[in-house]
Parts: structure tokens; C-alpha cells; sequence
């Protein structure tokens, strides 16, 4: 009845073989503290605190303040702090001040990105620390008339433009 066949078959993750599902913090959820996870994970609530994950999406209403670290990465929310991911997405309900390390980029029309993109060829090892502090050089950001305009810098990064809603 519960014989074994006498081949073994590689299980591709999560309890009893199957796909773990997504982890979804809901729109009502606050969460101040750190969020490890070994899969996807969609933000609906608030975090206020780093988050490593294999995929994390934030979605349209979600906030997350902090330094994020996955494989992948959607925002469709707010997003403060830092990011880094091999693949990222900000979507164009998007609100970032970030500064951004990743293989590919890609910004819809209508996001707003203020921060820091910086390009690299693959992303290091998982869990190796992110920079607590913003690079030297660093220009200000000044408000004028409720637009924010920066100088423009060299080197390997590239500053983002911001357009502030009213």
C-alpha cells in the first residue's frame, strides 16, 4: 500500500514536495522589524525594517522603509531605503527614494525614482552587508517650488530624476 518505488525524486521546496506559496502581508498589517524569507513575499501593509527575500513585490498601497535584498524585485508601493536585486521593476505607481544596485532595471512611465541606480554585472552572495552610509560625493537634493532637482554627478552610478505630485 505505501510501498516505495526505490527512486528518490528531489523535492522542489516547501512541505510535501510542493511550491511553497507566496507570503502576503496584508494591507492592514504593520510590521516593524526584520523579514527573512526564502520565497516570494507581497507587501500590502507597512514594514519598517530590512527584508530578504527570493522575490518581493510591493504592492500599490504597501510601504516598506528599509534595505531590501531578493532576486527579484516589483515595486508598485513606496519604497524607502535601499534595494537590491538582480532583476527590478518599479511599476508606475511606484514611489522610490532609493538608491538601487541590480543587473537589469526597468521604470515605467509614471514612477517616481529619487536615488541612486547602479548598475553591476551579477549581485554577491545573499546576506553580505549593504552600505550603511550614502556615497561620498553625494549632491543634495534641493526643493524648488515643490519640484526636487540635483546636479548631476560622474562615475559608475547614475542619479534618478523626481517628479512630485501635488
Amino acid at each position: 500500500m505505501f510501498k516505495s518505488s526505490g527512486t528518490k525524486e528531489k523535492a522542489s521546496g516547501g512541505f510535501g514536495g510542493r511550491e511553497a506559496a507566496p507570503s502576503i502581508l496584508s494591507g492592514d498589517l504593520k510590521i516593524t522589524g526584520d523579514v527573512v524569507g526564502g520565497g516570494e513575499l507581497v507587501v500590502a501593509g507597512t514594514v519598517h525594517g530590512d527584508i530578504v527575500a527570493k522575490k518581493i513585490t510591493v504592492a500599490e498601497g504597501g510601504s516598506v522603509t528599509g534595505a531590501v535584498e531578493a532576486d527579484t524585485a516589483m515595486v508598485a508601493g513606496t519604497l524607502t531605503g535601499q534595494l537590491k536585486a538582480a532583476a527590478v521593476t518599479l511599476a508606475s505607481t511606484a514611489r522610490v527614494v532609493a538608491d538601487i544596485t541590480h543587473v537589469s532595471l526597468m521604470i515605467e512611465s509614471g514612477a517616481v525614482f529619487e536615488g541612486y541606480s547602479r548598475r553591476v554585472d551579477s549581485i554577491e552572495q545573499r546576506g553580505a552587508p549593504l552600505p550603511l552610509a550614502l556615497p561620498a560625493g553625494r549632491p543634495a537634493v534641493t526643493t524648488i517650488s515643490g519640484t526636487k532637482t540635483a546636479s548631476a554627478t560622474s562615475g559608475p552610478a547614475t542619479q534618478g530624476s523626481v517628479t512630485t505630485v501635488s
